[in-house]
């Protein structure tokens, strides 16, 4: 078990960690505001359970043996960058589809009463098992948690107890605040996203957030290894 001493430090780093702005919060924001409440609650479990398998990977060496070989990290570090930058052309793509999808002038809900009171659908399975797994890989393919996991966590353990236990009420620790994090700004972004649903600004929106994931992917390419 963790002192509580340890424990009051460790929350409150940790929760920033898990606050600070990167893919996850760029993919989770994105996803609330364009595809709904739904989905982005998916992705951000999806990002919880990646600290899981952060964590279960460093208990069991595998980050130490990924972090000291230059060929695994590198290899892990490209991938990353490539499925980052392979998000933000989708959104690129998906925001030139939004333009010829959207209504024509003159054919707004104003004139088409039927269509504005017909509830929103919602989401399949299917959509929610595909945002779960875009936040799964967006954290689990982050070179840089791997160095976070197996430097930051350690700090807080008793070396003189079973590490294997400690590794795991940590890893818990910071997944329980990513979903308290992450689950209530996709509620409120889902809300959110009800003020701006004019193609106009899912346009904007899907060209922004792939500009963003492009720039995560090439400075994650571009990053010296450690």
């Amino acid at each position: 078990m963790i002192s509580l001493e340890n424990l009051l430090l460790f929350v409150p780093l940790a929760a920033i960690l898990v606050m600070l702005p990167g893919p996850d919060f760029a993919l989770i924001a994105k996803i609330s505001l364009l595809d709904g409440r739904p989905q982005g609650q998916a992705a951000a479990c999806g990002v919880a359970l990646g600290i899981v398998i952060h964590t279960s990977a460093a208990m069991l060496g595998i980050s130490a043996i990924i972090a000291q070989s230059v060929f695994l990290f590198s290899v892990l570090k490209y991938i990353g960058a490539a499925y980052l930058f392979w998000l933000g052309v989708q959104a690129l793509r998906q925001s030139q589809a939004v333009v010829r999808t959207a209504p024509l002038p003159g054919r707004d809900a104003e004139e088409n009463p039927e269509e504005a009171a017909r509830p929103v659908p919602r989401p399949t399975r299917a959509l929610l098992r595909r945002a779960f797994k875009q936040g799964l890989l967006t954290n689990i393919l982050n070179p840089k948690a791997v160095l976070i996991f197996l430097t930051f966590l350690p700090q807080f353990m008793n070396p003189h107890m079973p590490l294997a236990p400690q590794f795991l009420e940590l890893g818990g620790i910071m997944s329980a605040l990513c979903l308290c994090w992450y689950v209530p700004l996709a509620y409120m972004l889902g809300h959110v996203r009800k003020a701006f649903e004019s193609s106009r600004f899912q346009q904007w929106l899907q060209r922004c957030t792939g500009v963003v994931f492009i720039a995560f992917g090439l400075k994650l390419a571009a990053a010296h290894n450690d």
